[in-house]
C-alpha cells in the first residue's frame, strides 16, 4: 500500500538530499585542495633539489631571476615571514653548507624558504589551481540556489496555508474574500475556488428562495381552506376538512425545517428527552386515526435521549411510515429498550444493498408505493447529524431498522 506523504514531509526529504550533496561537495573540494597541494609539494621538492644543485655548482646569483620567472612571488612583509617560519609545517628540507632550503605549509598554503648567506627570502607560487576554484564558486553558487529556492517554497507552502485557513472560514459560514494571491497555481486554485463558492451560494439562494416561494404560496390556500372548512355544519366533515388542512401544513413546516437543517441553516437544540414523548410527537406527524391499531409498540424502557426532539421526531416518522409503506400485512412493530430502538415490519428481501436505499430518491420500485424515496435518506443524514448508528438487518421475514443512541459496548 503506497503511504502519503504531507508536502512538508517531502520538503524536508529533499532539504536532507541536499545537505547530502552540500557534503558531498565539501568533500570533493576537500580531496582536490590536498590534491593540488600534493603535487605542488612534489613540485616544491624537485626545484628545491634544482636549486640546490645549481646553487653547488656556483649560480646562486640566478636564483632570484630563475623564482621570479617561474611566477614565485617574494613576500615582503618580515613580521608575517617571521609567522610562517615558526608556526608553518615543515614538508622538505635540503641543506647546503651555506644554505638551506625549505617548503613550508601554513593555512593550506606552500611557501618556498631559502636561507643563504648572501640570499634569504621567502616565496610563494603565484599560482591557483582553476579546478579548485571551480569547484568552490559552483557550491556557493549551488548553495545559494538550493537557499532561495527553499524559502521561495516555504513561501508558497504558506499561502496553502493560508488558502486551507479561508476555506475552512468558508466552511463555517463566512464570508472570505480571496485577496492577495499572486498570478501562480495557488493564486489560480484560490481564484477557481471563489468562483465555485460564490456560483455554490446562488445556487443555494435560488433553491431556499424557490422553496420559500412554494411555501408561501402553499400557506395562503391551505389558510383559506382552513377558514371555509370552520364554515362547514356537519362536524363529522368538518373534522376531518381540518385534519387535512393540519396535515397539509405540518408536512410544509417539516419541509422548512429539513431545508433549514441540510442548508446549516438549523443549529441543533440538544435536550434530554424521554422515548414516550418522541413518539407522541411523531404519532402527530404521522396524523393517522388508526396509528395504534397498526403500529405494535413495546417500550421495554422509556430511554431518555440527549436529542433534538422536533429533528428526532421526524427520524422516528419517517421509519414508521417507511415501514407501514413496504410492510405486507400493512403494518409495523416498534422496540425501544436502553441503548436503541427497533421498527420492524414484515416484507420481501431487498433488491438492492441498504446502502442503495439511503441514498436520494431511491426506492424499490413499486407501482403501489408512492413517494420520492427520501424518507431513508432523511432518517441516515439526521442520524449522522446525532452520531447516532443507524444498523439495518432482514430476519425472519422482517426489515429491521435499528437506532444506536446509547453505549453499544454495554
Amino acid at each position: 500500500m503506497t503511504k502519503n506523504y504531507s508536502i512538508y514531509t517531502k520538503l524536508v526529504i529533499l532539504l536532507i538530499i541536499i545537505f547530502l550533496v552540500c557534503v558531498l561537495f565539501i568533500v570533493l573540494l576537500k580531496i582536490e585542495g590536498n590534491t593540488y597541494n600534493e603535487e605542488e609539494r612534489l613540485k616544491q621538492e624537485s626545484l628545491i633539489k634544482a636549486l640546490s644543485l645549481s646553487y653547488e655548482n656556483n649560480i646562486s646569483t640566478q636564483m632570484e631571476t630563475y623564482l621570479n620567472d617561474n611566477d614565485f612571488d617574494i613576500l615582503q612583509n618580515p613580521n608575517f615571514i617571521q609567522i610562517i617560519r615558526n608556526n608553518g609545517q615543515l614538508l622538505f628540507k635540503e641543506e647546503k653548507k651555506s644554505c638551506i632550503f625549505s617548503s613550508l605549509k601554513y593555512h593550506s598554503n606552500l611557501y618556498l624558504d631559502i636561507q643563504c648567506q648572501n640570499f634569504n627570502a621567502l616565496y610563494k607560487k603565484n599560482a591557483s589551481n582553476q579546478f579548485y576554484n571551480l569547484l568552490l564558486i559552483g557550491f556557493f553558487s549551488f548553495s545559494l540556489l538550493v537557499i532561495f529556492m527553499y524559502f521561495s517554497i516555504l513561501k508558497s507552502l504558506e499561502l496553502l496555508k493560508k488558502l486551507k485557513k479561508q476555506v475552512t472560514e468558508v466552511e463555517n459560514g463566512k464570508q472570505i474574500d480571496f485577496l492577495d494571491y499572486q498570478e501562480d497555481e495557488i493564486g489560480k486554485i484560490a481564484f477557481e475556488f471563489q468562483k465555485a463558492f460564490k456560483k455554490n451560494q446562488e445556487l443555494i439562494e435560488s433553491r431556499q428562495l424557490f422553496l420559500r416561494t412554494i411555501m408561501h404560496e402553499l400557506k395562503t390556500p391551505i389558510g383559506k381552506g382552513r377558514i371555509i372548512s370552520e364554515m362547514v355544519k356537519e362536524d363529522k366533515q368538518k373534522e376531518r376538512l381540518i385534519n387535512i388542512f393540519l396535515r397539509m401544513d405540518s408536512l410544509i413546516n417539516e419541509i422548512a425545517k429539513i431545508e433549514n437543517l441540510f442548508s446549516k441553516n438549523y443549529n441543533l437544540n440538544f435536550k434530554p428527552s424521554r422515548f414516550s414523548a418522541i413518539l407522541q410527537e411523531a404519532k402527530e406527524h404521522l396524523m393517522r386515526d388508526d396509528l395504534n391499531k397498526i403500529v405494535k409498540v413495546d417500550l421495554k424502557y422509556d430511554a431518555l435521549i440527549n436529542v433534538d426532539m422536533e429533528i428526532f421526531s421526524v427520524i422516528l416518522k419517517n421509519l414508521i411510515d417507511n415501514a407501514l409503506k413496504y410492510s405486507n400485512n400493512g403494518t409495523c412493530e416498534l422496540f425501544c429498550c436502553k441503548e436503541c430502538f427497533t421498527v420492524k415490519n414484515p416484507g420481501e428481501p431487498l433488491e438492492q444493498p441498504i446502502e442503495y436505499y439511503l441514498e436520494a430518491f431511491t426506492r424499490e420500485k413499486h407501482t403501489q408505493v408512492k413517494g420520492m424515496g427520501l424518507g431513508l435518506y432523511i432518517v441516515s443524514e439526521m442520524c449522522k447529524l446525532h452520531n447516532f448508528d443507524l444498523i439495518y438487518f432482514y430476519d425472519e421475514g422482517k426489515h429491521c431498522f435499528k437506532i444506536f443512541f446509547g453505549d453499544k459496548e454495554k
